[in-house]
């Protein structure tokens, strides 16, 4: 065996790990602190791509993947809590089955959209010449830009840990889960902080699709494949858990490189089998919600 080149593979797993990790950490706050199911958080991610790629084509690598990291995730955050008040407030009642249906829904709308603006053809970027090199480490090779996006899943794990363990709004959260109707009866919004949260997720789906741009291919698909593969991040870390997201993120990054070396194709497979088998013996996954541990 290769032991390089399964070193290497490994680094990129969790390389890819930390990407979804970005995108899963939003439907940890919605789906896992909050209750609230959105199918069209892909779509967010999807749309910060496509908006990251304007950035880049019009103002260069550098300057254009800094603008996107900028601007687009607070644009990405404002659509999020538009369609919040817009659909999901109507919603809330039928439970998940109504916000399955509304967040399908507007997964296609935003996907013809999406097409609409941006077009269909697929778009692939490169790095910034800042970033476009290596580190090693020891006999291995790690792309900068990798060890960006490592740190910066590495920063937003610790602000969703402090969020939802030393904040008053993490203390809302978990309170809206218990029983949202004595929360309003003591004068909190639960309106205005679902809205909050789920600008919160789409900001970080922002976040994640503006920085997963210079790492590969851009296309109108990428909604499906992304929120499926950030449900499974969140069923095999737990309901509401940052850190058990975390390392499913990376067990599921690692698991997806590493098949590579055995199969051509059905990354996708590998990343529902380790779902099974991690469910069959924790079936709450690694760490169950926020607050009850």
């Amino acid at each position: 065996m290769n032991w390089d080149l399964l070193w290497a593979q490994v680094l990129a797993g969790i390389a890819n790990g930390g990407l979804y990790f970005l995108v899963a950490s939003g439907l940890t706050l919605l789906w896992g602190a909050l209750g609230v199911v959105n199918l069209a958080h892909g779509s967010f991610f999807m749309l910060a791509a496509f908006g990251a790629a304007a950035c880049i084509q019009k103002w260069g690598p550098g300057a254009g993947l800094l603008a996107a990291c900028l601007i687009v995730p607070a644009v990405v955050a404002a659509l999020g809590a538009t369609l919040e008040v817009s659909f999901f407030r109507r919603v809330y009642r039928s439970g998940m089955w109504g916000q399955l249906l509304v967040s399908f829904g507007l997964l296609l709308v935003l996907n013809n959209v999406t097409r609409l603006v941006f077009g269909a053809q697929p778009l692939s970027m490169a790095p910034p010449p800042q970033l476009s090199g290596f580190v090693e480490l020891g006999p291995l090779k790690l792309a900068s830009y990798q060890l960006v996006v490592l740190a910066l899943t590495a920063a937003v794990a610790i602000y969703l840990w402090a969020l939802l363990t030393r904040s008053r709004t993490g203390r809302l959260i978990r309170a809206a889960v218990d029983d949202p109707q004595m929360l309003e009866a003591v004068g909190v919004d639960v309106l205005r902080l679902r809205t909050t949260v789920m600008a919160i997720a789409a900001m970080l789906a922002g976040v994640a699709g503006a920085i997963a741009v210079p790492r590969g291919a851009i296309n109108t698909g990428m909604d499906v494949q992304i929120v499926l593969i950030a449900f499974a991040v969140v069923v095999v870390g737990g309901l509401g858990s940052v850190w058990g997201g975390l390392a499913a993120a990376m067990l599921i990054g690692v698991a997806e490189t590493v098949s590579t070396l055995v199969i051509d194709q059905g990354s996708e497979i590998i990343i529902f089998a380790v779902m099974v088998i991690v469910l069959l013996f924790k079936p709450t996954g690694f760490r169950t919600i926020v607050g009850r541990e």
